[in-house]
């Protein structure tokens, strides 16, 4: 079932009403991400104002999760509510917990989970709980109301009237855009199964027909399915022949053969009598729809006056008997059923093979949420914006509706939203005579008193921790900047510094720290870097973003706040440096050549080894978690977010310039397995920073080259300890995420060219005797005008990419006996055996990759 965004509130009063107040009964699963960080933080605030008891229990993967179900969920009579964030929706989570308890009652899990696609069986399978809708999803019903058939209803909250069953939080992508999936899916699991003597004796005759066939059977589907699965369900249990002499010689037999081979469908119970003739009793109906048969075999003499006519005269006898409309036979039927089930299975095949993409952030969900209990204030505020810039941190594009033209326009109408909650919840601050101080090109850096713990919205550069760093790293090390200057080389160095010129800003002011520098410096800095931008194709170098102050002690950006939770994440906090990683790697190697020989040494070694990752993926997590209400703390792990990322440069200009980047039939690869920062990336999040860095670096070579044709990357990184290969692949190299940019002057040449067309279409008509020169100057111009737009739809058409790495990994699991484990909730990682991985590229080098 799944909950639309109208009953959150709803929902959540259902939960506080059944929940327990003594007993711990809300289990809170979380996944290792910034994103669910920030939604787990503000649900928890939610629940700590109405003292309810909860745990939050982190789920690093499916491995996790079954020792949570094991642990935390079977058995667990007060556990009324499991709630997980940023997972499960992928999976079946009715087999994945164990939520019936021992007095029959069952637990209800909510999802709430930005990853996409959902498993349908989560939406469209499960009832429990929600006895107003009684079922919902009995198969004629739930196809009759359509996708209405799965949302949650009844009850004194409208939600269900008891604690159960699986309801997903929905962010309009169900409602919206899944009605075609869930009535595939309820018609599949309404349709009767057909005989495996009837599917053989039939198909050959099934591959020679037409579509056109099924086309006009679509067109009756509503009509028409109830006669094809009852004509099915009511086979007879041997076959009818067209004289009826056969009609009982095989009853004795074969019937009883017949029924034990056929399975019991619901329809079974609802068979005619056996005094009912045999036509009647395959269903046959009448043409206007009644479910009565055409002849009442139970029709009293009493009643109804029977007319024989054979005792009329022979002129008044009819002329032809009665009979009704010849039907199609039951070989037909049981065909046209086959096809409509092809055709629904076909609807569910392309959803779940589309690839993988993502929802709106599970903070924003979080948030509107409290903003329908009238709790939102500045810190729910700061956590929702932060979880959803960390998405482009990550490259979780936000996927877009139905009817966008761009691929970023739902992200700009959430970045929308949450700057008029900005504005909503602080107020712009109000000169001396009462106006509003008019906004300036600075980055704000400071806050304006002690007190001051306000957000703001503030141009913002697409640079590294540039409040942090110097403005010359905070460039150097950018994503974005970096790679489109092609800082890797020394031609790239030589351009930012020949940028830095341009702008009128020496290096030795750039390199020191960006609060240190020049004020005029600082407050020239937008104005010039926007002059020289069409330059260098960083147009979209500055915009809008957060900012939020903690009194004198800190002023941070939502994207610099984000990138710190995830380095703690990633490599750790305060309690951690690169250093002592590095060390412990070198040990931990002498040790495996000195020490353990043997299978199951190596084995021992091997869980043990995983079992400490486990435990210290654990232990950052809660570092991070505090660190989101601790400034104190994230400032304390700046040093190792910036420790990350000098790593990521490096290593990204080491593959490229030792040109490791190998290219494939249908993706490009690198492997990481030396260096000084290896330890750094065995971290799935790190190496997904990496993988983002070199497709960018590698998309803008390939512009230079004038390649048409992007194709995505997977990068893998060498666990020493674990003997296993961290295997990331990142959609399209063309960045999935990014949206159709507005080229100003493209735009004005376009509408000084339509002007320019019209005057001399009035010059036309004055002028005939020239017109054929006319005529081929505005063929001429409308080329032009088309190769641009062919640019633009180009572009719209890169952002449209989905993953499909999830689905080739598994199936080169499936289809190769190399060891791997796919076991992240993200699709697209992999773990691959050490000796196994050239096989594995062998296998993926044949998949198809590209959404």
């Amino acid at each position: 079932m799944y909950i639309s965004r109208d009953l959150f509130a709803a929902a959540y009063n259902h939960l506080k009403h059944n929940a327990s107040s003594t007993n711990p009964s809300v289990l809170i699963l979380v996944a290792l991400d910034t994103d669910s960080l920030c939604a787990t933080r503000i649900l928890t605030q939610l629940l700590k104002r109405d003292f309810l008891l909860h745990k939050i229990h982190p789920v690093a993967g499916y491995k996790d999760l079954k020792k949570a179900n094991e642990t935390l969920i079977k058995g667990n009579d007060d556990l009324k509510f499991v709630i997980c964030l940023g997972m499960g929706g992928m999976v079946d989570m009715e087999e994945s917990l164990d939520l019936k308890k021992g007095d029959g009652s069952t637990v209800e899990c909510w999802l709430v989970d930005s990853r996409r696609p959902w498993n349908l069986h989560n939406i469209f399978g499960g009832k429990d709980g929600v006895e107003g809708n009684e079922g919902a999803l009995a198969a004629g019903a739930a196809r009759r109301r359509g996708i209405a058939g799965a949302k949650v209803g009844g009850g004194r909250w409208d939600v269900g009237s008891r604690v159960g069953g699986i309801k997903c939080f929905d962010d309009g992508d169900i409602e919206e855009e899944m009605e075609n999936e869930g009535n595939a899916f309820n018609e599949l699991v309404g349709m009767p199964e057909l005989d495996s003597d009837d599917d053989s004796s039939d198909e050959d005759d099934d591959e020679d027909e037409e579509d056109d066939e099924v086309a006009g059977s679509d067109g009756n589907e509503d009509g028409s399915n109830g006669l094809i699965k009852e004509a099915v369900n009511g086979n007879s249990r041997k076959r009818k022949s067209d004289d009826g002499s056969d009609r009982d010689s095989d009853s004795g037999d074969d019937s009883g053969r017949d029924r034990a081979r056929r399975p019991r469908t619901m329809d079974d119970d609802d068979e005619s009598p056996p005094d009912t003739p045999r036509l009647h009793r395959h269903t046959l109906l009448s043409n206007r729809g009644s479910t009565r048969p055409l002849a009442s075999v139970n029709s009293s003499p009493t009643k109804h006056r029977i007319r024989d006519d054979s005792l009329l005269p022979a002129s008044s006898r009819p002329s032809s008997p009665f009979l009704p409309p010849p039907l199609p036979s039951q070989k037909t039927l049981r065909r046209k059923l086959r096809r409509l089930r092809r055709k629904h299975e076909h609807t569910i095949t392309k959803y779940y093979s589309s690839g993988a993409w993502y929802g709106e952030p599970i903070s924003g969900i979080m948030y509107s949420l409290a903003s329908d209990l009238g709790r939102e204030d500045n810190d729910l505020l700061w956590l929702a914006i932060v979880g959803v810039c960390s998405g482009e941190i990550y490259g979780r594009g936000i996927s877009p509706s139905a009817g966008d033209i761009t691929y970023g326009a739902r992200e700009e109408r959430i970045r929308s939203v949450l700057k008029d909650e900005v504005r909503r919840l602080n107020p712009p601050e109000l000169q001396s005579n009462g106006q509003v101080a008019a906004a300036t090109g600075l980055i704000q850096t400071t806050a304006t008193s002690p007190n001051d713990t306000s957000i703001r919205i503030s141009p913002e550069f697409r640079f590294m921790l540039i409040r942090h760093w110097s403005l010359y790293d905070s460039m150097l090390h950018s994503a974005y900047l970096g790679t489109k200057l092609r800082i890797w080389s020394e031609n790239g160095r030589k351009k930012l510094h020949k940028l830095l010129a341009k702008m009128g800003f020496s290096l030795v002011q750039c390199k020191q720290s960006y609060t240190h520098m020049d004020m005029d410096l600082k407050r020239t800095l937008r104005e010039k870097l926007e002059g020289v931008a069409g330059l260098y194709g960083i147009d979209e170098v500055v915009r809008d973003g957060f900012v939020r102050s903690w009194g004198w002690k800190a002023c941070l950006s939502a994207t610099d706040f984000g990138i710190v939770v995830g380095s703690i994440l990633e490599v750790g906090g305060r309690k951690t440096n690169a250093a002592v990683s590095r060390v412990a790697v070198h040990d931990d190697n002498a040790a495996i050549a000195t020490g353990f020989k043997g299978i199951e040494e190596e084995r021992i070694r091997e869980a043990a080894e995983e079992k400490r990752e486990e435990e210290e993926w654990l232990g950052r997590f809660y570092e991070a978690y505090d660190a989101l209400d601790d400034v104190d703390s994230l400032l304390a792990a700046l040093p190792n977010a910036m420790t990350l990322h000098r790593a990521i440069v490096r290593t990204g200009t080491s593959l490229i310039e030792k040109r490791q980047i190998k290219l494939l039939k249908a993706f490009r690869m690198a492997v990481v397995k030396e260096g000084p920062d290896v330890h750094l990336f065995t971290h799935p999040a790190a190496l997904t920073k990496l993988a983002i860095w070199v497709g960018e670096a590698v998309y803008e070579q390939e512009k230079d080259e004038n390649r048409r044709r992007h194709l995505p990357i997977v990068l893998a990184a060498l666990n020493e300890r674990r003997g296993v290969y961290i295997l990331v692949g990142m959609g399209s190299a063309a960045k999935i995420k990014r949206k159709k940019p507005i080229d100003k002057a493209k735009e004005e040449k376009k509408r000084l060219k339509e002007k320019e067309r019209s005057e001399k279409r009035q010059e036309k008509l004055k002028r005939k005797a020239e017109g054929d020169e006319e005529e081929e100057d505005e063929e001429e111009e409308d080329d032009d005008e088309s190769s641009d737009d062919s640019d633009d739809e180009m572009i719209i058409e890169k952002g449209y990419g989905r993953n499909r790495f999830g689905i080739a990994f598994q199936e080169v699991a499936n289809s190769t006996n190399a060891r791997i484990r796919i076991d992240s909730f993200e699709v697209c990682v992999v773990e691959v055996k050490k000796d196994d991985l050239p096989g594995f590229f062998e296998s993926l080098s044949f998949k198809a990759v590209v959404g």
